[in-house]
C-alpha cells in the first residue's frame, strides 16, 4: 500500500500518461499515420481511478474512450514509474516497455499489436492470466458490451473468487436495450459488475435532453434495485472513493453499482468529425477550463505534492514511456496478407477413420427401448452437465418450470446454481453467455422459440462469431433453437433461422435429425471450442424415436451420413426434411429407382466430400430444406456442386425448400407451403427423367 499523497500522485501520473498517449495518436492522425482516433481526452479523471480500483483477476471491459483505465490496470506502478515512490514491485503485471509497444502497434494496426491488424483501435481483447489481465475490448454497438461485462462478472462469482468487472458506457449508450437487459440481470443475480457513464451530455452529437428525461442517469439503479451515484468525472480523488465503494461492494457480494462520471465534452466523438460543434462555445469554454489533468496537476502543485523536480521527472518519465513505444511500433511492419485468412473457428482436429468408426459402433447399437428425439437432447445435457462443472443453462423458465418443451427435467433441481431462469432478455442472456464462455465457462443458452434469436441477433452475429477470429480467443457456447414447423404454430415460433447463421463467419451450425444424433451432436457441440448454434425441430422432438446410445463418446460435427444408399439420385438434405426425403426415397423405390438420401447434420462446417462423392456416383441431384428458398442453405450446397461436380451432372439440380412466405397459422396453409413429400417427389422424377 502506498500512502495517500502517493496515491494522489499516482493519478496524475497515468491522467498525465494517458493524455500524452493520446496526443501523440491524434498529432498521428493530423500527418496521415493513422487512419482513425477517437480521443479520450476529457476522461482520464474517470477512467483512471476505475483501473487503479482493478487488481489481479479483475476483468476490465473498455470502449474507445478507456485508456487511462487500460494504462492503469496494465501497468505495475513501480516499474513503470521508478523512483516516485509507488511502493515495491508487484512481481505480477508485465513488463511496462513491453506491454506499452503491443499496445502502440495496437492502435496503429500493425503485426505485433494485440489483434494483429485485425481489430482497429480499442476493439481488442487481451488475456493474460499469467499477469493478472482480462481485459474485453468492446464491438462498435453501443451497449452490448454491458451484457458481456455482466457475463464475465458471473463468472466470477460462479468461480467463488471476489473478483469485479468494470465496464463503461456514454450517456448516448444509455438508451439501448442492452443497457437495460445486461444491468437488470446483473442485479438481479447480484452480480460483481461496476458500470460507469461517461456522461459527456453530448453522446456522438445528441444533447441529453434528447436522450432521455430523467434528471440523472444515476437515477435509474433505484429502478433495479441497486446502489448508484452521480460524480464529478473530473474529480480523480471523488471519482477514486466512488470507485473503492463500488468495487468493495461487488467483492462482499452486494451486487452491482451504477456510477455516472459527470464530465465536459472536450473532443467530437472521433477527432475530425466536426461533432463538437454542437457544443454552444459558451459551454465548450466551462468544459475546456475544467480540462482535468491541468487542473488537477494545479491542485497537487498547491499542495506542494507537485514541485517542479518530481513534475520534471515525472512528466519526462511518461514522455519516455510514449515515445519508446511510438517509435518502436512505428517501424513495426504491418501485418502479412496472410493474416487477413487466419482462422474464424477454433481448429479441431479429427481423427476421420475413428469418428468413422464410432458413427459405425452407434448404429450397431440398435437393441433396447427406443427414446425420443427430445430425450437424446434431455440426455446429453444431462451427461454433459455430469461431466463438466463449467458447464452451465440459462433460458426462459427452464429452471422450476423445466422448460417450455420440458426438456430440462429434473437439472434445476439437480443443479440449482448452475440451470437458471433469465428474465425476457435474449440479447442480454446472450451476452452473458459470452462473458462467461471468455472466462471459460462452457454456457447452454435455450432460447424458448428459435424464432426470439432475433431479438438476441446482434450478440450472436457481432460479438459471438467474431470473437475467435478477432482475437484468437475461444468463445465456447451453444445456442438452442427449438425451430421449424408443421405443428400450426404461426409465423413466429415455426421458423427455420439456420441460414442466418450460415452467412456469419465463426459459427457452427448444427440441424440433428435423429434421436441419437440429437444427443450425440448435442454432446459434441457443447465439447466444441467454438460457438455453435443447435438447431432442434419441435415437429420431430416426439415424434422421432431411436435407442439412445450409452457410450460417453461423441462424433466429430461436420460429418454428414449417408442415411440410404443408391445410385440413381441424391436427395442431399438436414432436419426434418431427412424423413421426408426417406419416404420419397421408398416410393421411387417402389418404381424402380434407387435414391440415396444424405443427411448434412452440420450445416457448417459442410461436409463437402459425402456430398460430392454421391454426386459423382448417381449424377442426379435434389436438395430439400424447410428453410425458405430464396437464400436458404440449399443454394449454397447447389452452388458448391456446379462448382465442383458439374462434369458428373446428367440434369440440372433441383431445389424444394418452404415457399418465400411467412408461416401461416392455419394447418392447411400451412401445409401447402411446406416441402411435402409429394413436392419431393415430383421434384425428384423430373429430375429423373431429364
Amino acid at each position: 500500500m502506498i500512502d495517500l499523497k502517493s496515491h494522489r500522485l499516482l493519478h496524475y501520473a497515468f491522467m498525465k500518461f494517458a493524455r500524452d498517449f493520446d496526443t501523440r495518436y491524434t498529432m498521428l492522425l493530423k500527418t496521415g499515420r493513422l487512419a482513425k482516433w477517437y480521443s479520450q481526452i476529457g476522461s482520464e479523471a474517470t477512467t483512471v481511478a476505475a483501473g487503479l480500483a482493478l487488481e489481479k483477476g479483475d476483468v476490465l471491459c473498455t470502449l474507445h474512450r478507456d485508456l487511462g483505465a487500460i494504462l492503469a490496470y496494465y501497468l505495475d506502478p513501480a516499474r513503470a514509474f521508478p523512483g516516485f515512490g509507488f511502493g515495491e514491485p508487484d512481481g505480477v503485471r508485465p513488463d511496462p516497455d513491453e506491454v506499452l509497444y503491443r499496445l502502440a502497434c495496437q492502435l496503429l494496426g500493425r503485426a505485433d499489436g494485440f489483434s494483429n491488424g485485425v481489430e482497429r483501435s480499442f476493439h481488442y481483447g487481451y488475456f493474460d492470466p499469467d499477469h493478472g489481465i482480462r481485459h474485453i475490448g468492446m464491438i462498435s454497438h453501443l451497449g452490448s458490451m454491458i451484457p458481456v461485462a455482466a457475463g464475465a462478472a458471473y463468472a466470477l462469482k460462479q468461480d467463488g473468487s471476489d473478483r469485479v468487472a468494470i465496464n463503461f458506457i456514454g450517456d448516448g449508450g444509455t438508451s439501448t436495450g442492452d443497457f437495460h437487459e445486461g444491468l437488470n440481470m446483473a442485479a438481479v443475480w447480484k452480480l460483481p459488475l461496476v458500470l460507469v457513464i461517461h456522461n459527456n451530455r453530448y453522446a456522438f452529437a445528441t444533447p441529453t435532453r434528447d436522450q432521455f428525461a430523467c434528471e440523472k442517469l444515476s437515477d435509474r439503479a433505484l429502478g433495479y434495485g441497486i446502489a448508484g451515484e452521480t460524480v464529478d468525472g473530473n474529480d480523480p480523488m471523488a471519482m477514486s472513493k466512488a470507485m473503492r465503494r463500488a468495487v468493495s461492494r461487488a467483492r462482499a457480494g452486494k451486487g452491482p453499482t451504477l456510477i455516472e462520471a459527470m464530465l465536459g465534452r472536450m473532443r467530437g466523438h472521433s477527432e475530425g468529425d466536426d461533432s463538437l460543434k454542437v457544443v454552444p462555445k459558451h459551454e465548450l469554454d466551462v468544459y475546456m477550463s475544467q480540462d482535468p489533468v491541468p487542473t488537477y496537476a494545479r491542485k497537487l502543485w498547491e499542495r506542494g505534492e507537485l514541485q517542479g523536480d518530481i513534475q520534471e521527472g515525472l512528466e519526462a518519465r511518461i514522455s519516455e514511456l510514449v515515445e519508446t513505444a511510438l517509435q518502436r511500433a512505428l517501424e513495426n511492419p504491418v501485418p502479412g496478407d496472410e493474416v487477413a485468412s487466419r482462422p474464424a473457428l477454433v481448429p479441431v482436429e479429427v481423427d476421420l477413420e475413428a469418428d468413422q468408426q464410432l458413427d459405425e459402433t452407434l448404429d450397431e447399437a440398435r437393441e433396447g427401448e427406443t427414446r425420443p428425439y427430445v430425450e437424446g437432447i434431455h440426455r446429453a445435457l444431462w451427461q454433459e452437465m455430469e461431466a463438466d462443472e463449467k458447464t452451465f443453462i440459462l433460458g426462459q423458465d427452464i429452471a422450476v418450470f423445466e422448460g417450455a418443451f420440458r426438456i430440462t427435467k429434473g437439472m434445476h433441481e439437480r443443479w440449482p446454481d448452475r440451470v437458471r431462469d433469465t428474465p425476457i432478455s435474449e440479447s442480454g442472456t446472450l451476452g452473458i453467455a459470452a462473458g462467461a464462455a471468455l472466462l471459460g465457462y462452457r454456457p447452454i443458452v435455450e432460447m424458448q422459440f428459435g424464432d426470439f434469436i432475433t431479438c438476441g441477433f446482434n450478440q450472436t452475429v457481432n460479438m459471438i462469431a467474431k470473437v475467435f477470429y478477432r482475437w484468437q480467443t475461444p468463445c465456447p457456447l451453444v445456442i438452442r433453437l427449438p425451430a421449424g414447423g408443421g405443428v400450426g404454430a404461426g409465423p413466429y415460433h415455426s421458423q427455420n433461422p439456420e441460414a442466418w447463421f450460415t452467412h456469419t463467419a465463426g459459427l457452427k451450425v448444427v440441424c440433428p435429425a435423429t434421436a441419437e444424433d440429437a444427443q450425440a451432436l448435442l454432446q459434441a457441440a457443447i465439447r466444441d471450442p467454438n460457438p455453435v448454434i443447435f438447431c432442434e425441430h419441435k415437429y420431430l422432438y416426439r415424434r422421432i424415436k431411436s435407442v439412445l446410445p450409452e457410450t460417453g463418446a461423441v462424433p466429430a460435427l461436420g460429418r454428414a451420413k449417408v442415411r440410404r444408399p443408391g445410385t440413381d439420385l441424391t436427395f442431399v438434405t438436414y432436419g426434418a426434411q431427412v424423413w421426408t426425403c426417406m419416404e420419397a426415397a421408398d416410393q421411387l423405390a417402389e418404381d424402380g429407382f434407387d435414391a440415396e438420401v444424405i443427411d448434412l447434420r452440420t450445416l457448417v462446417p459442410f461436409d463437402q466430400d459425402t456430398v460430392l462423392e454421391s454426386v459423382k456416383k448417381t449424377g442426379r441431384v435434389v436438395i430439400v430444406h424447410e428453410a425458405q428458398l430464396t437464400s436458404g442453405f440449399g443454394g449454397e450446397i447447389a452452388a458448391q456442386i456446379a462448382d465442383q461436380a458439374f462434369f458428373w451432372l446428367d440434369a440440372p439440380v433441383k431445389r424444394v425448400a418452404y415457399a418465400d412466405r411467412p408461416v401461416p397459422y392455419a394447418k392447411n396453409l400451412e401445409q401447402a407451403l411446406l416441402p411435402t413429400m409429394d413436392k419431393v417427389l415430383t421434384a425428384a422424377r423430373a429430375v429423373l427423367e431429364a
